[in-house]
């Protein structure tokens, strides 16, 4: 008998010891007064609230199929790591298909290129679920895009397992259907931003901010770490995503006299802003999010990330780990190359779907919540231990800092809860 096949006989029978023990207690007790009856009415249908429809019927299940999707940017200016990530996650599918599936189920993957735009993403969302059929969202990569989508996945009750869209509006039991598997940018810059202050003492402190959710988190994250302390931001640049012409902005930078310069922005933006400075002859550090500990990043702004501090939210692929290892081994094997940061968000975001679809109790959505639910120190070995509960959708709160030397991504403080 598989691992599912105990849950599933061990959750029915709860189910059932639940019903013959409210039915004994009408017989027996015939004369219990009304506040008993109440009482033991209440308690009988909250146990069987806790646990899902077994007998239940969700689209996106075939008799030999799981039907999984992502709405994702495929192009765009942030198409690599949606590629990235979708390549991560087909290769775990892959692997469990070759295997002969999940209870003779194999996956299938669908993806919807949102283009990075909230716009194209609500449009993505509706149709993998109501043309394309999918029994539940899988990963996707992208905050403004993400969040757009928001209220649809809620009126539609459709899971959605780990996206890659670091905002305090996902994670939160508001969203109770999205299971969030990555700390918010609040977060990260709030540790980073300490480590910073506390380990490297800059002189003066800039920064460059992306307009909309994603800047307003980055920057609570940044004022709350500079809260009680003697440093202040000496200016705030705006940025948006599709900005091209970083000239006015690193003069501005440069005029504020700051020698580090905090920023949130899209990757590519990020190595272009700091070419722009160096260009006119303004170098100072810099801290950014952890989208600019990829591999593939670093090797593209070779000279703009040396001495580059920025928060972690994945082990770095260079680790010794042995898991962190596995995986290296086991996507080059697949793919016949070496696996960027991207990828390994991607692999994990599949972990932790196909965890989930391994433990329900039946293969219906409720039930597939039922099991993220009660999923508990989960380890994927790329990320730290994810644990949601019924009340909790934010699977992990670490946070971790790197730097990038001589090429290389360091891990310079070790992933820690945020305080």
């Amino acid at each position: 008998m598989t691992r599912n096949s105990i849950f599933k006989t061990v959750v029915t029978l709860g189910s059932v010891v639940v019903l013959v023990a409210a039915c004994s207690s009408t017989s027996d007790s015939e004369e219990a007064t009304n506040g008993a009856e109440s009482t033991e009415t209440a308690s009988s249908e909250s146990a069987e609230v806790a646990v899902c429809d077994v007998n239940g019927v969700s689209q996106g299940i075939t008799d030999d199929k799981i039907i999984l999707g992502a709405f994702t940017p495929l192009t765009g200016p942030v198409g690599d790591p949606g590629n990235g990530a979708v390549l991560g996650q087909q290769v775990v599918f892959d692997e469990i298909n070759a295997a002969g599936g999940l209870d003779g189920r194999t996956i299938e993957f669908i993806t919807a290129d949102d283009k990075y735009d909230p716009a194209e993403a609500q449009a993505a969302a509706r149709k993998l679920n109501e043309q394309d059929g999918i029994f539940a969202y899988s990963g996707s990569i992208g905050t403004p895009n993400f969040v757009a989508a928001l209220p649809y996945i809620k009126a539609e009750s459709i899971p959605a397992i780990g996206p890659y869209a670091p905002s305090n509006q996902v994670g939160v039991i508001e969203n109770p259907n999205v299971y969030m598997i990555w700390p918010n940018f609040v977060d990260e810059f709030k540790v980073s931003t300490r480590y910073l202050i506390e380990q490297i003492k800059p002189t003066k402190i800039a920064m460059i901010q992306m307009q909309g959710d994603v800047g307003d988190d980055a920057l609570a994250g940044v004022q709350s770490a500079l809260e009680g302390t003697d440093y202040e931001l000496s200016v705030i640049v705006p940025v948006e995503a599709t900005t091209t012409d970083y000239s006015p902005m690193v003069q501005e930078l440069k005029d504020s006299g700051a020698d580090w310069v905090i920023s949130i922005n899209q990757p590519t933006g990020t190595g272009q802003v700091i070419q722009a400075a160096n260009r006119i002859g303004y170098t100072p550090n810099w801290l950014t999010q952890s989208d600019m500990t990829d591999g593939g990043w670093v090797a593209a702004f070779a000279n703009e990330s040396e001495g580059l501090l920025a928060a972690t939210k994945a082990a770095p692929l260079n680790s010794d780990d042995p898991m962190v290892q596995e995986f290296v081994t086991k996507f080059k094997a697949a793919t016949g190359a070496d696996p960027t940061l991207w990828n390994a968000v991607g692999y994990a975001q599949a972990l932790v779907t196909v965890e989930a679809l391994k433990n329900a109790p039946a293969l219906t959505r409720d039930c597939l919540e039922y099991s993220l639910q009660n999923m508990a120190g989960f380890e994927t070995g790329l990320i730290p231990p994810v644990t949601f509960s019924v009340d909790s959708r934010q699977g992990t709160t670490a946070v971790g800092v790197a730097q990038v030397r001589n090429g290389e991504v360091i891990q310079v403080a070790p992933f820690a809860p945020v305080s």
